[in-house]
């Protein structure tokens, strides 16, 4: 039987700052000598995200995303839920060799019914001395209730909502 002394960590909220916080104990972890893996479940290797190009020996990211899953437009959920699934994969694979594993946008893709609740609960019942940091919108409660932290990041005003597009190095 697994003993589970890894932390969890959500990061949920409709402000920004999620991937953020995440980002910023991702730095400070590989820092303090630990190994970090990053899986982004929506963000894809041809987005050009700053992070990527992080040159740091302990932090390896792992966009597996197909990009943004908009249902309510009418999008074909099957490459989602796909892409999904492997990131899921991807996940599992890796929760005992690293000492943190980021879990990017979890949040959206279950409550997007891509990844299946029980899945993620599953993984956090088996991660052992792995410390786990899932981020994203509308994290479920369960999440909440196993969680040893969670920061709520709340809107208070935003640059899209005056029309203003993202900025390369500060948002993505």
């Amino acid at each position: 039987m697994q003993t589970n002394s890894g932390l969890i960590y959500v990061f949920t909220g409709d402000g920004k700052g999620k991937t953020s916080a995440a980002l910023g104990t991702a730095v400070r972890a590989a820092a303090a000598g630990l190994k970090v893996a990053i899986v982004q479940w929506y963000k894809s290797k041809d987005w050009g995200i700053s992070e990527h190009d992080l040159n740091l020996k302990n932090i390896t990211f792992y966009p597996m995303g197909e990009g943004f899953y908009f249902k309510d437009r009418g999008a074909d959920p099957v490459p989602h839920q796909k892409a999904a699934k492997l990131a899921l994969q991807q996940a599992t694979d890796l929760l005992h060799q690293v000492d943190v594993l980021i879990l990017d946008e979890i949040n959206n893709a279950i409550s997007d019914g891509l990844i299946d609740i029980q899945d993620i609960l599953s993984l956090l019942q088996e991660r052992g001395s792995t410390h786990l940091i899932l981020t994203g919108r509308s994290a479920d409660q369960k999440l909440i209730t196993a969680a040893d932290l969670v920061t709520e990041m709340k809107k208070i005003k935003h640059p899209y909502d005056q029309g203003k597009l993202a900025v390369k190095g500060l948002d993505f």
